[in-house]
């Protein structure tokens, strides 16, 4: 069915509005192409091309909820996972494909090595490894729980798993090892690993962010979130971690010896923030809140500006084009946006 668009030329950008009839799970650009990832089951395509087009083009890899999502680690295509118990491979130029299945349990995380081609997914306690023949690389099943969260090192040859009392590190590859544990006590929930492989970052169901550096191991704690911090994201230079969970965005200079003892800068002040992205080759911070609305902030001089308000629901996602032109913002109950900043 068409969405409702409204493209309003603004100073310095374009941004085209319009509504899916269900929540956005996750964004993703691709080479001319937005992929929404939809919690109906579907994938909702917009052609950068024409985006201000009135129909959206729909993919239906998942016959149920779509839980997670992400680019394929060939830029061609889409990684979703469902309560299907599916993973599924979405080219933009073929039929979707099953990588994996796991019956009766949910896909909720997946990780995307570029290097490599690897792709993780977790399913219960198992952390799967899969290519985009579905040839499955190894299977890790060595948790203490049901696998939150997962995360490769830059190069794709570790894998970071989080859990109950924290991470285990795995080599990215079959056969018997013996993984390293990285305790702290409590539930984690989402996690990443820095852009330069120097910092493991964990959200902590206890309001709080735990890391670990990767040079000794030695960790460290960043408390006083008012909610659960679950949206991470690195700068380009990888100096600066993004986090949402406070009325501002909380960005942690992770220079040096990292965050530990530092006071944190404080960004896009305003809303409980739920989303936050680092432009891919600026030190520009795209971040949305609970109400529906986007602001655009710059490090240098810890400016920002409101950019669109999108409804009246959080926002739940949000990524940049590679080139840093375009951004895909979606919400919980299914607004979504394309902002162009061409000019």
């Amino acid at each position: 069915m068409p969405e409702n668009t409204d493209a309003q030329p603004k100073l310095g950008y374009k941004a085209y509005l319009w509504n899916f009839d269900a929540p956005v799970i996750g964004t993703v650009l691709l080479d001319g192409v937005a992929g929404f990832g939809l919690g109906d089951g579907s994938i909702g395509l917009r052609d950068l091309s024409a985006p201000d087009q009135p129909q959206t083009e729909r993919r239906r890899p998942h016959a149920a909820g779509l839980l997670s999502f992400a680019a394929a680690p060939d830029d061609r295509g889409f990684i979703s996972g469902g309560d299907d118990g599916k993973l599924v491979y979405t080219p933009l130029d073929g039929e979707a494909r099953i990588l994996a299945e796991r019956p009766r349990k949910w896909i909720e995380q997946i990780a995307v090595a570029a290097e490599g081609g690897l792709i993780a997914f977790g399913a219960g306690k198992e952390a799967g490894l899969v290519d985009l023949r579905g040839k499955i690389n190894a299977s890790i099943t060595d948790h203490p729980s049901t696998v939150a969260g997962l995360a490769f090192n830059p190069k794709g040859k570790r894998l970071a798993v989080a859990h109950y009392n924290g991470v285990t590190l795995w080599w990215a590859k079959a056969g018997a090892q013996t993984p390293k544990r990285l305790e702290w006590r409590g539930s984690h929930v989402a996690l990443s690993w820095s852009l330069n492989g120097r910092f493991i970052i964990t959200a902590t169901q206890e309001n709080e962010l735990h890391g670990w550096r990767t040079e000794d191991f030695a960790d460290m704690r960043m408390s006083g979130y008012p909610a659960k911090p679950r949206s991470l994201s690195w700068s380009a230079d990888g100096k600066w971690l993004a986090s949402s969970g406070a009325e501002a965005v909380i960005c942690w200079h992770c220079g040096g010896k990292g965050p530990m003892g530092s006071t944190p800068l404080e960004m896009n002040q305003g809303l409980l923030v739920t989303a936050v992205a680092f432009h891919p080759k600026l030190n520009i911070l795209a971040s949305g809140d609970a109400e529906g609305g986007l602001t655009l902030g710059r490090i240098s001089d810890e400016r920002s500006i409101p950019l669109e308000k999108l409804g009246p629901a959080p926002i739940a996602c949000m990524s940049w084009s590679r080139d840093g032109r375009w951004l895909a913002i979606g919400c919980e109950d299914g607004a979504a946006a394309l902002i162009d900043f061409e000019s």
